[in-house]
């Protein structure tokens, strides 16, 4: 519980969702813990005495650890799982430090056990490495020169792969992936792609232009959620509480479980892609509005037990 302080105050607003998945509790737990520190503090329990915080369920604060602000030293089993944790970033393209996480495993290694190491250890080869660095050259290559890109791209909001001619706008990093974004020339306006997603990439050596002064970019709602008119109500299983940190679902600030559930919102872009992404939870997500599109959740989800049962 003590380490909480230590980590909000390098962490500072960052969900309790993102901390429950950082250190391997449940989010209820965090929550139960914050609220025991918050009535904690120096003898005498007087103002300025007790632990100080802003907390809730999309953002924690730290505004007084008390002196609490130093981590407890490594177990192995915790070092363990920074190595890990470490050699998970050692696989996310984009990085723009990623030698400091390359020496930083490094050090890890040789000092854990060698019976952890055996068990963590997943070092991202060097050809992984190469085809990530490649990949963002060609693409920054072409943003400096304002030059048109060809190349293959698959799109999870359609499931379809297409052929796009674009020119590089803007290249940035969002929980852990890289996107660029991009003026399609079909489309006529800005469209944002993800690094990892893209294939055969070509410089066609032809001028292009960008059209900066028509990219609005946000960096706090990257992919203009906020602007998406068509928004869902859901409830969300305790056990999956996680996809808060991967999807836009909305919780409110003091989240309670009712019946295992949390209710949430989520902005819906792309219904194709909502109804394969809930349809793809298993039940572990269930839509109870807008009626319509709960309804087409319902149907697909009908159509494919009737294909699977013929």
């Amino acid at each position: 519980m003590l380490n909480l302080l230590p980590y909000f105050e390098t962490h500072p607003g960052r969900s309790i969702m993102e901390a429950a998945s950082d250190l391997g509790y449940r989010p209820q737990q965090i929550m139960d813990d914050l609220n025991r520190l918050w009535c904690c503090g120096l003898p005498g329990l007087g103002p300025g005495d007790l632990v100080d915080l802003d907390h809730s369920y999309p953002s924690v604060r730290v505004t007084n650890s008390q002196g609490m602000d130093r981590a407890l030293r490594l177990t192995p089993t915790e070092a363990g799982a920074l190595l890990l944790a470490l050699e998970s970033l050692e696989n996310v393209g984009g990085l723009t430090d990623l030698e400091s996480v390359v020496s930083a495993a490094a050090k890890l290694r040789r000092i854990v056990p060698d019976d952890t190491v055996a068990v963590v250890d997943s070092v991202v080869s060097d050809e992984f490495r190469s085809s990530t660095s490649t990949v963002l050259e060609i693409i920054r290559d072409a943003l400096d020169g304002r030059e048109v890109l060809d190349f293959g791209y698959y799109s999870a909001a359609s499931d379809t792969t297409t052929r796009r001619s674009a020119v590089p706008a803007r290249v940035f990093t969002r929980e852990g992936h890289t996107y660029v974004s991009a003026w399609d020339r079909e489309a006529g306006t800005h469209r944002t792609f993800r690094t990892d997603r893209m294939h055969d990439l070509r410089r066609t050596g032809e001028s292009g232009d960008p059209h900066l002064n028509e990219l609005h970019f946000d960096s706090e709602d990257p992919f203009s959620f906020t602007t998406v008119s068509c928004h869902a109500e859901v409830r969300i299983s305790e056990e999956a509480i996680w996809l808060a940190d991967y999807v836009p679902l909305e919780l409110p600030a003091e989240a309670v479980p009712s019946g295992g559930f949390y209710r949430a919102r989520m902005p819906v872009s792309s219904r194709e892609w909502f109804i394969r992404f809930i349809l793809g939870q298993g039940g572990r997500v269930i839509v109870d509005g807008p009626p319509e599109l709960a309804e087409q959740v319902s149907e697909r989800a009908r159509a494919g037990l009737s294909a699977y049962h013929h």
